[in-house]
């Protein structure tokens, strides 16, 4: 159950928002951001990572604009925007290293995240974890008041990375505060025992959106 919101009860609240999401959300990504809107997306909005819009499909905000690099060639580690451009800006980042050149989603991950097309290496993770960052410090910059980002702890070569942590530290790191943290409830995906031969921790069946805002100065 979910209770209307109560303006006596949040400081700064000029009118209500319906009903107040609860901290654990199961659904589509679309649901997800249809939960959150009220509270995070009543403006601007701005999506640099727009994979095939699947995310709005159930609530479009306006003004609404997006890019994608396999798409329209815009790189989120180098937007085409001033500083504070955007209420929001949402930021889905990559998380999964491929190392086989067979496996169906290498190809689509050195795609669709500018890591080049003709590779013999492996995808490393140190270069995954840089794209992330990047790409949140410049989502900081365009944003004027709130980052979301989707991320998730996931294993890649037998070896467990916290993504949240490293994510929250380079955002603090910004002068940006972690302001909420939504678990996005999807019941599997990689985690904990993905690729691992000998069962190590749980297998993660959540992910993470993670809500900055800037920090008071």
């Amino acid at each position: 159950m979910i209770r209307d919101t109560q303006l006596s009860l949040i400081e700064g609240m000029e009118k209500p928002v319906g009903p107040i999401p609860q901290s654990v959300i199961s659904g589509s990504n679309a649901e997800l951001v249809r939960r959150i809107a009220p509270l995070y997306l009543a403006g601007s909005v701005l999506d640099v990572t727009y994979g095939k819009g699947n995310w709005w499909t159930s609530y479009r905000p306006e003004p609404f604009a997006f890019h994608d690099l396999a798409l329209d060639g815009v790189d989120f580690r180098a937007l085409p925007y001033p500083r504070r451009a955007w209420d929001a800006v949402i930021f889905d980042p990559p998380y999964v290293e491929s190392g086989s050149r067979s496996t169906s989603s290498r190809q689509a991950f050195l795609d669709g995240y500018g890591l080049g097309s003709d590779r013999a290496e492996r995808v490393d993770p140190a270069e995954t974890r840089s794209l992330m960052v990047a790409g949140l410090l410049e989502c900081c910059r365009v944003a004027e008041a709130f980052v979301l980002v989707k991320c998730m702890e996931y294993v890649a070569w037998h070896r467990f990375y916290d993504a949240p942590t490293l994510l929250i530290n380079a955002a603090a790191g910004a002068g940006w505060e972690l302001h909420d943290r939504i678990v996005h409830f999807s019941g599997g995906g990689i985690g904990g025992g993905y690729r691992i031969r000998t069962v190590k921790r749980c297998q993660r069946a959540h992910s993470y959106l993670l809500v900055f805002a800037r920090g008071r100065r």
